[in-house]
């Protein structure tokens, strides 16, 4: 309980500490925030169209579609508000050698690589998904608890596959096959996957989980099943296991850059 503690604080020191360097551009906040409604709106209406000049999706309603935007939207905007650029940037710190000062430190590497780009500002994002989700579904305890189980596991197990992706970079040695891997599952995960092939279905539920990123979510806020819900559980904790033991792995593949600098 008292490292629990000890890595939360951490991560609150992180935060704290980016939080005052955003703040000197204060019109990114503002920026953040319209993007993050620009973003939302296009798709909002994307759907639309496609809803009016169609039968629309097989077993999916606008509403449905909809939470699905928002829960995509706010996981994530989970995993870039606790890891930042870190998302993307990550693979390209491993192949320049840019880990070591991570190294040294008497926590663990894996966290502060990853979560000491934090940055709280961009949970405005989250805020903006969750307004758009509660337009469309009705504000109850029982939609509340729902929508928090969904931004809970989804965000959990889309950061430990960005963990995973990037362990990559230890044996491709190459970080634009990683950027490429990470776009392939937010492309996908904006579409509901019941509209592609059984082919590609099996590859959104297992290979490149993009279906956890919105879709499994917005399908358990209409119709929720118990069974779904231990089995997204059991991804939530079986998930960043994998990422820890595949990342550790690669890191006995790292190559110092030989780097002497100050991090502040």
């Amino acid at each position: 309980m008292r490292t629990l503690r000890a890595y939360l604080d951490l991560l609150g020191g992180y935060m704290r500490v980016n939080w005052r360097s955003a703040l000197e551009y204060r019109t990114n906040f503002v920026f953040e925030a319209l993007l993050s409604v620009v973003e939302v709106a296009m798709y909002l209406f994307y759907w639309k169209i496609f809803f009016s000049i169609s039968e629309g999706v097989p077993g999916a309603s606008y509403a449905q579609l909809a939470a699905l935007v928002a829960f995509n939207h706010i996981i994530y905007a989970g995993a870039d508000t606790l890891m930042g650029n870190h998302v993307w940037d990550t693979g390209e710190m491993i192949v320049k050698g840019q880990l070591d000062i991570f190294l040294v430190q008497p926590k663990s590497a894996i966290y502060q690589i990853f979560f000491s780009g934090a940055q709280p500002v961009r949970a405005i994002q989250i805020v903006v998904g969750a307004i758009l989700y509660f337009f469309f579904v009705p504000f109850t305890l029982v939609n509340l608890a729902l929508f928090l189980f969904g931004f809970v596991v989804g965000a959990v197990i889309f950061t430990a596959w960005v963990i995973m992706v990037h362990s990559l970079t230890f044996y491709l040695g190459n970080s634009v096959v990683i950027y490429k891997l990470l776009s392939v599952i937010l492309h996908f995960a904006k579409k509901p996957a019941n509209i592609f092939s059984f082919a590609v279905r099996f590859i959104l539920y297992t290979v490149i989980p993009a279906a956890y990123v919105g879709t499994v979510q917005a399908e358990q806020a209409f119709n929720p099943d118990a069974t779904m819900m231990l089995g997204l559980i059991a991804l939530a904790v079986i998930f960043p296991l994998i990422a820890v033991v595949l990342f550790r792995r690669g890191m006995r593949r790292y190559e110092s850059g030989n780097l002497i600098g100050v991090r502040m």
